[in-house]
This record gives C-alpha cells, sequence and structure tokens, in this order.
C-alpha cells in the first residue's frame, strides 16, 4: 500500500493487521538511505518452512534500524484510535526490552512508530517516554504527548 494512502485520513480500515503500517515505514526508512534489518517472526519462519508450525523465540523488535549513526531497535504499530496509543499493542518482550533500556539510561535506542488511522498521522514514543507513562500506572499515551513525525 502506498504511502500516501495508508496517511489519508478516512474510515478505520477493516482489518488492522499492521502490514500496511510495517510496508510504508520500511519503504520510507529504505529511501531516505537507512539500513532496516527485518527480524524473522513466526509467520516468517512458516513461509520459509513450507507451513511447518515452529517455535519462535520471543523477539526485542521487528526492526534494527540504522540512521543517523545510531543503532535502534525499531518497532512499528498501528491502530484505530485518533486519541491514543493502548499499551496492550506491545507484547511482553518489547516491554521488557524498551523498560530495560530506559532503565540503564539508554531510551532512546527503543523506538516505538506508531500510525494512528484515526489522525492519518505517525508518532514516535522512545523507550524513555513509555518507561514515563507506564511508572505512572497508565494503560496508554495519548497522541499529545508523542512525537508526530514525517516518515
Amino acid at each position: 500500500q502506498s504511502l500516501s494512502l495508508l496517511q489519508r485520513r478516512g474510515p478505520p480500515v477493516a482489518k488492522n493487521d499492521g502490514k500496511d503500517a510495517e510496508q510504508a515505514w520500511l519503504k520510507a526508512k529504505q529511501r531516505k538511505g537507512a539500513l532496516v534489518e527485518r527480524v524473522r517472526d513466526a509467520k516468517d519462519l512458516r513461509g520459509l518452512n513450507n507451513g511447518a508450525n515452529l517455535t519462535d523465540f520471543k523477539k526485542p523488535s521487528d526492526f534494527l534500524l540504522a540512521e543517523n549513526n545510531v543503532l535502534t531497535f525499531a518497532e512499528v504499530k498501528s491502530v484505530q484510535s485518533g486519541t491514543s496509543f493502548a499499551f496492550s499493542n506491545i507484547k511482553q518482550k518489547q516491554k521488557t526490552t524498551a523498560l530495560s533500556l530506559a532503565a540503564k539510561g539508554m531510551g532512546f535506542l527503543y523506538v516505538f512508530y506508531i500510525f494512528s488511522y484515526g489522525r492519518g498521522q505517525w508518532f514516535t514514543m522512545d523507550g524513555s517516554k513509555f518507561a514515563q507513562i507506564n511508572s505512572e500506572g497508565r494503560a496508554s499515551a495519548k497522541f499529545e504527548e508523542l512525537t508526530c513525525i514525517q516518515i
């Protein structure tokens, strides 16, 4: 799906499996010359092994991103909401990795890239911001608290 179609405002998509946002993000980053390495997940492994149901280990993020002389864990998410990003969209290993980095003063090395279909906009939340909001006992972040970006 093209970036312009993904970013348009309009009715929610019928099924948001996250793949359209991932593809738009990946293409945009590659166009800008970033080095992006996808960490293979269970779906990828099944496809490579003729559909065999294989056990997979938990990943800290879907991508490693080398950009502006920094290597980061990059996790791409998309939500229907136009108001907030619910932390229930984050897998346990992703939470643990982001919080561990933040606790060591390196939260900037984990970045959630979040596309809001409700707003037609991209946002980022690094591990430090996630840790701060999480420590307040909150289950989501308002988009106004996050950094709106053009990808």
